[in-house]
């Protein structure tokens, strides 16, 4: 009885780490990502680029968010670096998600791009666990 109370308490603690580990590498990933839009929309105020290149920009700051978050979960796990890399890139898409809201534009269109880039976002952090 006092083994499996042991076990219990041992996986517990390997649960309660392994969100902590997300939850570092989210914070990390959002940080990366505020401080890259702040310097990004400076850029813009000067240069004053179309929409399209906008676009693409913000997605690349997305990806190398999730990369860099990926790549902290990864450094931190012994086994499975690319899956926890994913799950970091996944998550960070559906918060991003929520947060952003679908806005007032056609619900087909965000679907198309939303896929894209939450295909982007996993990628971006499985890459990043990979090569941690």
């Amino acid at each position: 009885m006092g083994i499996g109370i042991k076990n219990s308490a041992k996986q517990a603690g390997e649960v309660g780490r392994k969100i902590r580990r997300l939850a570092v590498s989210l914070v990390a990933a959002y940080s990366m990502t505020a401080l890259a839009l702040l310097g990004m929309g400076v850029i813009m105020l000067k240069l004053q680029p179309d929409t399209k290149l906008t676009e693409v920009l913000i997605l690349g700051v997305y990806v190398l968010s999730c990369f860099a978050g990926g790549w902290y979960a990864g450094r931190k796990t012994e086994r499975r670096k690319f899956l926890q890399g994913l799950f970091v890139g996944l998550l960070y898409f559906c918060l991003l998600f929520l947060i952003s809201g679908m806005g007032e534009r056609e619900i087909q269109s965000d679907l198309l791009s939303g896929g894209f880039a939450c295909l982007l976002c996993a990628a971006g952090g499985m890459l990043g666990g990979m090569l941690a």
